[in-house]
C-alpha cells in the first residue's frame, strides 16, 4: 500500500493498523481501512494524491468484501462492533495489566496505542458510551505517557494519573513520534505476542467511573413481550460492566449496570 499523502496524515494510525492485521485478523483490517476511508473524505477530497489514495483503499475494501463474503462481522454492524470492541479490550486488559506490574516495555505501548485508536473505530457505529470514551482517553494518553518516560530513560508510574494529568491528550507531534517508534518496533520483530482475541473479555472499569445512581427497578412482577435480539445483546452488555466493576470491587458500579440489564430485559 501506497504511503499516505501530507493531507491525509491523520488517518496513517489507522492505516498502520490496519496492515498489521492484514493476515491476523482480516475483519480489524476491513474496518480499519472502512474508517480510514470515512475519516480521509473529510479531509481532502480535491487533490490528485489523496484521490489516488482514496480510490486505492476503496478497490482493497471492495476485494476484502469480496473475500468475506458471509462474515457478519463485515455484513452486520452489530456483530463487526462486538469484534472490534472485543479486540481493543482484550489489548487494553494485557496492557493495563502489565503496567500494574510494572512492565513497561514498547508492547505494552503498542497495545495501549492500538485498543486505544481501535476505540476511535468503533465510532463508525454511534457514538461512545462514558465508559468506552473514558477508556479509550486513558488508553491513548498511557501510550504516549509510557513512551515519553521510556525515551527519556525514565521510570513510569503505574496505573492512573494524578487527577487531571490525562487532560488534553497526546500532541500532534508526540503521537508521530510514538507512530514512528512503533513502525521501528514493527521492523525489529514479528509483533508482541498479544493475547488471542477468540473469547469475549470483560469491559475493564475505566479509571475514572462517574457516580451515576442507579434507577429504580421496574416494579412489574413479569415480562412483557419477548426481548428481542438487540435486548439481549444489551442486557449481556450491562453484565459484562457489572462483571468488570466488581472485579475492582466497585460494589456501585456493579449494581447499577446489574439494574440496567434487568430493566432491559423487563421492558
Amino acid at each position: 500500500m501506497a504511503d499516505v499523502p501530507a493531507t491525509l496524515r491523520p488517518i496513517a494510525h489507522y492505516v498502520k493498523i490496519a496492515n498489521e492485521n492484514a493476515n491476523r485478523d482480516p475483519v480489524i483490517y476491513y474496518w480499519c481501512l472502512y474508517y480510514s476511508v470515512q475519516t480521509a473524505m473529510g479531509l481532502d477530497k480535491s487533490s490528485p494524491q489523496a484521490m489516488q489514495y482514496l480510490t486505492s483503499l476503496l478497490n482493497i475494501l471492495e476485494q476484502v468484501k469480496k473475500q468475506l463474503v458471509g462474515n457478519e462481522a463485515i455484513t452486520q454492524d452489530v456483530v463487526a462492533q462486538s469484534h472490534i470492541e472485543n479486540h481493543a479490550l482484550k489489548l487494553f486488559a494485557y496492557a493495563d495489566k502489565n503496567d500494574r506490574e510494572g512492565v513497561f516495555n514498547k508492547n505494552i505501548v503498542k497495545a495501549f496505542y492500538t485498543a486505544g485508536h481501535l476505540m476511535d473505530v468503533l465510532t463508525l457505529f454511534g457514538e461512545l458510551d462514558e465508559q468506552l470514551a473514558q477508556t479509550r482517553k486513558y488508553a491513548k494518553w498511557k501510550a504516549t505517557y509510557i513512551h515519553n518516560c521510556l525515551k527519556n530513560g525514565e521510570t513510569p508510574v503505574s496505573g492512573p494519573p494524578n487527577k487531571g494529568g490525562e487532560d488534553g491528550g497526546a500532541p500532534a507531534e508526540e503521537e508521530d513520534d510514538l507512530d514512528r517508534q512503533l513502525r521501528e518496533l514493527n521492523g525489529a520483530n514479528s509483533g508482541p505476542s498479544f493475547p488471542p482475541v477468540s473469547e469475549p473479555p470483560q469491559r475493564p472499569a475505566p479509571p475514572v467511573v462517574p457516580a451515576a445512581q442507579p434507577s429504580p427497578v421496574a416494579t412489574s412482577s413479569g415480562f412483557g413481550a419477548q426481548p428481542s435480539l438487540d435486548d439481549f445483546l444489551e442486557a449481556q452488555k450491562f453484565c459484562k460492566y457489572a462483571i468488570s466493576a466488581l472485579n475492582y470491587e466497585d460494589a456501585k458500579t456493579a449494581i447499577e449496570n446489574l439494574y440496567k440489564a434487568i430493566q432491559v430485559l423487563q421492558k
